[in-house]
């Protein structure tokens, strides 16, 4: 592989998918996996999802990757991926043609979602990759990848992960009224292209019941779409042992530039936080994990937040915590961040929005808060017992551990891909 040109391999579609194959086929084949981001290091839930779905799918089939990247990956992300992958092809996407990449898609109709990731003249790489490898069938993961996906005429599967139309327009309402009109197009477009790509793909799939509900789709269409949930390693993910006393009351664990973990940081130093120090001026903030913005890191400045920026090991953060805060009021899909603090048993606190697409029992499992004064209150009240902190952090962990593990998810998206050969589910 070249990874200053990004050469990838391709040839004619493979043969026998002019018609559907037999309906029993459930042998291994050659998949190729189109991704909008190199998948390690595991620092983006979308990464996170996919490197876990590449390690399933690989125990039965072979895998071809194809990732669109900005720059070349290190030698050990690439080691990570290779015994997963027959072959892993890099698609260089330079920043500096992303305004040609955004007016160009804007022109094609494509949501900014979308325009983003897609570079036409990459096409005849894809093409190429697909000849010299001849793939059974394509894994697209999310709307960013459709464009290539359908240019590559495969029979394919897209795994929709999070709608998209459905977390733009919630970004919108908690943005000001100059982003606020924009977005809400930018919603309205990602809408009408989450329902304009479904029938160029055999099989779809999406992370949560909450995001199926909100897909722009009519409902015999949405029936056709699969469940595929995340999963976490409950091996990994587990209470430290030996682990010091927590460092800090609260902690809150994401992509700090995000928007919408941008947001809860914010709210959690400005709004919740300032109500626990009415009762408990002791109490410290943590603030943990990778890029945060200007905006996150000026919430510095007060001496009881710390702003860790990237750990090499996130889970020291999660047991730094007493409690696990999310007011998290925008975004879509599920929230690894909180399906790993659940199975590092750590007491959980966050919005029915986020707990709508995780499905713990409230009160039993975790707690669920709207609003800064109930998530204080919340805090508050774990921070006075910790007897109930450490009671509802195991119960988390248990219904992590029955629900959430990867084994249990790669089987769903082996099952999805079954679907490319036209097997019914």
């Amino acid at each position: 592989m070249d990874l200053k040109s990004g050469r990838v391999f391709l040839a004619p579609d493979p043969p026998g998918w002019s018609g559907e194959r037999k309906s029993a086929y459930l042998g291994p084949v050659k998949l190729l996996i189109l991704a909008s981001r190199f998948p390690y290091p595991l620092e983006k839930g979308d990464k996170l999802r996919l490197y876990h779905q590449l390690r399933g799918l690989s125990q039965q089939h072979e895998l071809v990757l194809a990732a669109l990247s900005a720059h070349p990956p290190r030698a050990e992300h690439l080691a990570a991926l290779r015994p997963y992958c027959s072959r892993i092809e890099v698609l260089p996407l330079p920043a500096w043609r992303l305004p040609l990449r955004l007016l160009g898609g804007l022109l094609r109709g494509l949501p900014a979602q979308v325009a983003y990731f897609f570079a036409p003249s990459l096409l005849p790489r894809l093409r190429q990759l697909i000849r010299e490898e001849q793939p059974d069938g394509l894994f697209c993961q999310l709307i960013r990848m459709a464009p290539y996906a359908q240019a590559a005429g495969l029979p394919a599967l897209i795994d929709y992960m999070d709608c998209f139309s459905a977390g733009t327009l919630r970004r919108a309402e908690q943005s000001g009224p100059l982003l606020r009109p924009l977005l809400r197009w930018e919603a309205r477009r990602c809408g009408r292209y989450e329902a304009a790509v479904f029938p160029a793909f055999r099989a779809h799939t999406v992370i949560s019941a909450q995001d199926l509900g909100s897909l722009p789709l009519p409902a015999q269409a949405r029936a056709q779409v699969r469940i595929v949930s995340n999963g976490i390693d409950t091996r990994a993910f587990a209470p430290l042992p030996g682990a010091a006393a927590p460092a800090y009351a609260v902690v809150f664990v994401g992509n700090m530039g995000y928007f919408p973990n941008v947001a809860a940081a914010r709210m959690l130093a400005r709004e919740i936080m300032p109500l626990v120090w009415a009762q408990r001026p002791e109490a410290r903030l943590l603030l943990a994990g990778a890029r945060p913005a200007a905006a996150v890191r000026a919430l510095a400045r007060d001496a009881r937040v710390h702003v860790s920026g990237w750990m090499p090991d996130i889970r020291e953060a999660y047991g730094a915590g007493e409690v696990f805060a999310a007011p998290l009021f925008a975004g879509s899909g599920q929230q690894n961040k909180m399906l790993e603090a659940l199975a590092m048993a750590r007491p959980c606190v966050t919005t029915p929005l986020v707990n709508e697409a995780i499905g713990a029992a409230p009160g039993r499992e975790l707690l669920v808060a709207d609003g800064a004064p109930a998530f204080a209150q919340a805090i508050l009240a774990l921070l006075g017992d910790p007897a109930r902190g450490q009671a509802l952090g195991a119960a988390g962990r248990a219904m992590v551990e029955a629900r959430y593990g990867w084994e249990a998810a790669s089987r769903q998206a082996a099952a999805a891909v079954a679907g490319i050969a036209g097997i019914g589910w």
